[in-house]
């Protein structure tokens, strides 16, 4: 059972459920009441298109792997391009994993189920993507606040010599107006920031703190390489969120206790292009969404998602990307006890020039030569 409590809803989002087997539709009906979701049901992939066409606001699809004419895969195949900000879960009572692989890669599905299922654990699970659903959909909405209060503000310049001409005094208010306005856009969007990164913590309690150390690590290497201010707080803001991707893993998989299997790890993966995609859409003022999407991407381009090499890895996504490596190796894991600062330092020296960046390597090497095993010490989380 989970131990986690649903998180509450904001909005009564619309499901759209697609089984051809009639008492599935009548469990799901059972089990997703009307009083709190818009429930849609098909019994064919065909009817499912139907629907789709006359409605493209769900927030999730389900659909069934095995039914005639159309598989599930091939039915998401269609319907991505109909409703493409849907959450795509696949129903199966096999494991093909191939299949299942194939179809996260492409981004076909975001999830799947298997069958049978318990209703707690397919509540919690669609709790955690319309969690997901809401946020996202919260970022938009800041994204366009952004973008009207620029638009204002180009207005606003335009006329801006007539203005000043006729009415110093009111522009000089509304000017204050727009400045407060924005200071509080900025206040939202660090809340924004720390809450994303809350949520991951709170769906992996064996990693809490970790993105903020990973951001404290990554900004110590900065400095030392004496980047702009700029260029720091990017990397400040991204290492806070490199792992937002991860609100679309299961709970269980990031808190397992013994290592993870081929398909686990396949779907661990998806996490960067997960916050590729939450993020991509808003307004910073840095490639916060491109830093985070590359973090996990090596010199010798065996990193993924892109798999690029050497210098068409941003630099800001490299540091992070030995910072992630010190503090993952240097902390406990549900599957193993700490290694240590040490055997850090020896998986980033041993790999220099392969995986990690040479000059940043030789960072790390200086800072723990002045500070010693104290250097990257994990600070108390709070």
């Amino acid at each position: 059972m989970n131990s986690l409590e649903l998180q509450p809803l904001k909005y009564r989002h619309s499901i759209l459920i697609i089984d051809d087997e009639a008492a599935i539709l009548d469990l799901f009906g059972m089990i997703l009441t009307p009083d709190k979701f818009d429930l849609h049901t098909a019994a064919s992939a065909g009817e499912a298109l139907e629907i789709l066409k006359q409605k493209q606001d769900f927030s999730i699809i389900i659909s069934d792997q095995m039914m005639p004419k159309m598989t599930g895969v091939q039915f998401f195949t269609v319907a991505r391009d109909i409703c493409p900000l849907a959450t795509r879960i696949l129903l199966t009572g096999y494991t093909d994993m191939d299949a299942i692989i194939d179809a996260i890669n492409s981004g076909g599905i975001h999830l799947y189920l298997t069958k049978p299922f318990r209703k707690d654990d397919l509540l919690y699970q669609l709790n955690q993507l319309l969690t997901k659903t809401e946020l996202v959909m919260e970022n938009r909405r800041l994204d366009e606040l952004v973008k009207q209060q620029n638009e204002e503000l180009l207005e606003l310049n335009k006329h801006l010599e007539e203005k000043v001409r006729i009415k110093t005094k009111d522009l000089a208010l509304k000017a204050e107006a727009l400045s407060a306005s924005y200071d509080k856009i900025s206040m939202l969007l660090e809340g924004t920031v720390l809450a994303m990164s809350k949520i991951v913590e709170s769906r992996d309690p064996y990693t809490a703190g970790h993105e903020q150390e990973v951001a404290r690590i990554a900004c110590m290497i900065a400095q030392r390489m004496q980047l702009p201010a700029e260029q720091i707080e990017s990397i400040r803001i991204a290492a806070s969120l490199h792992d937002i991707g991860k609100i679309a893993v299961p709970s269980e998989i990031l808190t397992k206790p013994r290592r993870l299997n081929k398909l686990e790890m396949e779907m661990v993966k998806t996490h960067s292009q997960n916050a590729y995609e939450i993020l991509k859409n808003i307004d910073f003022p840095y490639p916060i969404a491109n830093i985070i999407l590359q973090h996990h991407e090596r010199l010798d381009g065996s990193g993924y998602p892109g798999g690029l090499a050497g210098d068409h890895i941003l630099l800001e996504a490299r540091i992070i990307g030995v910072a992630d490596t010190i503090e993952a190796m240097a902390a406990h894991r549900p599957y193993r006890p700490a290694l240590g600062i040490k055997a850090a330092l020896d998986e980033i020296s041993n790999n220099s020039g392969k995986l990690y960046d040479p000059e940043i390597v030789r960072i790390c090497l200086d800072i723990y030569a002045d500070r010693g095993d104290n250097a990257f010490e994990r600070e108390d989380v709070h």
